[in-house]
């Protein structure tokens, strides 16, 4: 059996998956097979993988393209469901997801995580750092290297729901985990990746994790998460729905986050207050504040703008 599989879903980023294939290329671990699903609609992915996969002068190392699972889909799936239509194909003992604007930083990266897992017989999910590198042209720039930080960390082995108040396992090429049927949910959107962790965490709550900076994460415009406005409404069903998918209410801290950060910002009155176990006398309460305390920004603002005009 197959230790890891590697999950690669694309669409129309024919260099950036070259990149990626060759940071593959170059891991110290070798026990893995990489699936392709491919959305693209321009054919040169398709013919760059018919290319490496039939010619003599290897791009890729001697061996590797036979690790190669590629899959053209007939009709473009769309996001999510393409990234589930790779880990359907999936056959390895672990599932590596790999975006394709992602990219193994070092040689050892692969080994490393999968080490996390073999170390940790009772962990259903391995993360790592990440450096988050800026994607335009030919140039790439590491923007800053991120990790989960120690409270984070405290809060999620005390009780995995804490994730809601902030993803700080990061975007799923950080995550490596074992193959026990895993979707991304279809009915999801911009907060695809915690609904996965949920789902994992749910199942089994003990998981391993780094800090080092084992993935490159690119950053650019076109990205799936940069489709979103700040106050985009879908963002706000994405977390309704985790909300009352994982019964969130039963945690006070969860309650009163989602209460700050979604229901108030995004005008949800009473109704939907009641509707989440909220009672009636504590969502006045906070509205009261909420509303004060966008007063004061609001003038603040209005104030550094004031006095930057004067400075001009």
């Amino acid at each position: 059996m197959t230790k890891v599989s590697i999950c690669v879903p694309a669409y129309n980023n024919l260099s950036c998956v070259q990149r990626l294939l060759n940071s593959i290329a170059g891991q110290d671990y070798t026990d893995f097979e990489i699936i392709i699903t491919d959305d693209s609609t321009n054919g040169e992915l398709e013919n760059y993988i018919h290319t490496i996969q039939s010619e003599t002068a290897h791009v890729l190392p001697i061996g590797m393209q036979a690790k190669i699972r590629y899959r053209h889909n007939a009709k473009p799936l769309g996001h999510i469901f393409n990234w589930n239509e790779a880990l359907s194909l999936a056959e390895g003992e672990y599932i590596k997801i790999m975006f394709s604007d992602d990219w193994f930083s070092r040689a050892d990266s692969l080994g490393k995580m999968v080490g996390m897992l073999e170390d940790n017989k009772d962990a259903s999910l391995a993360f790592c750092g990440t450096g988050q590198v800026l994607l335009g042209g030919d140039k790439e720039e590491l923007l800053r290297e991120r990790a989960a930080s120690e409270a984070f960390i405290g809060q999620l082995r005390k009780d995995y729901r804490y994730l809601f108040l902030g993803n700080e396992i990061g975007a799923p090429s950080a995550t490596i985990y074992r193959n026990d049927q895993f979707r991304f949910d279809e009915k999801s959107n911009w907060a695809s990746d915690m609904f996965l962790y949920f789902d994992i965490l749910e199942k089994n709550p003990v998981f391993a994790w780094t800090d080092e900076a084992l993935i490159n994460i690119g950053e650019h415009e076109e990205q799936y998460t940069n489709m979103f406005r700040e106050r985009d409404e879908r963002k706000y069903e994405d977390y309704r729905y985790m909300y009352e998918k994982y019964e969130l209410s039963a945690n006070d801290d969860c309650k009163e986050y989602f209460l700050r950060e979604f229901l108030l910002p995004y005008g949800k009155g009473s109704k939907a207050a009641a509707a989440c176990g909220i009672e009636p006398g504590v969502y006045r309460k906070e509205r009261i504040k909420y509303l004060r305390d966008a007063k004061i920004k609001a003038y603040w603002n209005a104030g550094i703008r004031k006095i930057g005009k004067i400075l001009k």
